[in-house]
C-alpha cells in the first residue's frame, strides 16, 4: 500500500482549543448550567 500524506493540513493548536472549551464550561457552570444533582425529588 501507498503512504499517502496531507501536507495541505493546517497544524492544529488542540491546547488553545481545549483553553477555550474549558474556559466556556467554567463559565455555564458558574451561571448553574448542566448542574447535575444526585438527589432526586421523587414525590
Amino acid at each position: 500500500m501507498t503512504k499517502t500524506t496531507d501536507d495541505d493540513k493546517k497544524p492544529k493548536d488542540n491546547q488553545s482549543i481545549n483553553e477555550q472549551r474549558n474556559m466556556v464550561r467554567e463559565k455555564n457552570r458558574q451561571a448553574g448550567k448542566h448542574s447535575f444533582s444526585k438527589k432526586t425529588d421523587h414525590k
